[in-house]
């Protein structure tokens, strides 16, 4: 089987979630991760550069196991102001430069799991690259209805310019992760923790989160639970998800959906299987420990 190759956008240490998705697609033989760019979380005041370094950290510690490092780079610091005055940043070049290769019966693809800013960047300067990359996301409450709490909202307008691309493009939207996603830190203590320095090293990463982020925590997810919203990249790129097809929408000033008649499609993904995905990643870490 030949690796998907990924680029990955993120705001890698706005939450914990972002650490988890890299580690599995660190660990995953199925996926070629080429390149990480380090993606804006504005809201909370997080600089790309801050998401580089926060995913640097996930690879010093991850990936050794299975002697992968991919390239990490930062992108814009700000969303966009509207949907024709792209940012260029190293991010976009490296982006633009790794699509080259590519093209409509060989696509990149590209996981957006923060705000859509370089991407929707990379599209407007060339426009041509949505003949050569496809998009998985991370975002919007839920399907028809749209909607978005954080990685939309860091970024409106990116957003706009994805769904007015020519892209294909999936969505995990945030009901179906709250869904399907959602660890205790109980369950991640049994599934996780066991399996080695590195279980010790995810299970840390959430367990901190709600010590710190107890009161939100509880009011999303439960008393001392989170999602792993991010996850849902890499459970698509496993097959562990399922999705409609449905029409393509355009994204209102208040986030909400509109659905003008259109033949334009993209992917709403409505199943994750969640129990398949963290035994996969358990599996996947004992795999590389042994292996080193």
């Amino acid at each position: 089987m030949t690796p998907l190759p990924v680029v990955l956008s993120t705001d890698c240490g706005a939450e914990m979630d972002d650490q988890w998705a890299l580690a599995h697609l660190l660990l995953s033989q199925e996926i070629d991760l080429i390149a990480v760019i380090g993606a804006h979380a504005s809201s909370v005041g997080m600089t790309a550069a801050t998401a580089a370094h926060k995913a640097m950290e996930v690879i010093e510690h991850i990936g050794p196991l299975r002697g992968v490092r991919p390239q990490v780079v930062a992108g814009s610091d700000l969303p966009l102001v509207n949907e024709t005055a792209p940012h260029l940043n190293v991010g976009v070049e490296t982006l633009l430069e790794l699509t080259r290769g590519f093209g409509p019966d060989r696509r990149l693809t590209v996981f957006v799991i923060g705000a859509g800013t370089d991407v929707a960047s990379a599209l407007v300067c060339d426009p041509t690259a949505a003949e050569r990359i496809a998009v998985v996301a991370m975002g919007f409450d839920d399907w028809p209805g749209g909607g978005d709490v954080f990685n939309v909202r860091n970024d409106p307008a990116a957003y706009r310019i994805i769904l007015g691309s020519d892209v294909p493009l999936t969505v995990g939207s945030a009901a179906l992760c709250l869904r399907a996603l959602r660890l205790t830190r109980g369950k991640a203590a049994d599934l996780i923790r066991p399996h080695g320095a590195a279980g010790e090293y995810l299970f840390s990463l959430l367990a901190d989160w709600l010590d710190r982020q107890a009161a939100l925590a509880a009011s999303v997810a439960g008393p001392d639970a989170w999602v792993i919203w991010d996850e849902v990249v890499t459970a698509w790129a496993l097959g562990l998800t399922r999705g409609d097809e449905v029409a393509r929408p355009t994204l209102l000033e208040d986030l909400s959906f509109a659905h003008p008649p259109t033949q334009r499609r993209i992917t709403w993904l409505t199943h994750i299987d969640g129990n398949g995905l963290w035994a996969d990643l358990a599996g996947k870490i004992d795999l590389w420990q042994g292996a080193a």
